[in-house]
């Protein structure tokens, strides 16, 4: 694996801001049909890793452990949004 770096978690809140935010329109504001919930989640997240890539603040390298941590940090708050958006 490459030196990890704030870039590769930030992709990685990229997509579960994406999952979220679909998620919620599609239980709470708007019953989209899958194909069209897909599409939007893809459009969130290529917006999404557009900034990233746009910022260079997320350069910094972590140590593996700080990536591993963030990581699960990332996992947990995306498991625990999407089961209390359907609740």
């Amino acid at each position: 694996m490459k030196e990890p770096t704030l870039k590769k978690v930030a992709y990685g809140v990229a997509m579960a801001i994406a999952i979220i935010l679909v998620h919620f329109i599609d239980v709470r504001v708007y019953n989209m049909s899958p194909i069209f919930a897909l599409l939007l989640a893809i459009v969130i997240t290529f917006l999404g890793i557009k900034f990233i890539n746009k910022s260079e603040k997320f350069d910094k390298k972590i140590s593996r452990m700080q990536y591993s941590l963030l990581n699960t940090v990332v996992v947990l708050v995306l498991f625990i949004a999407y089961f209390a958006i359907t609740q």
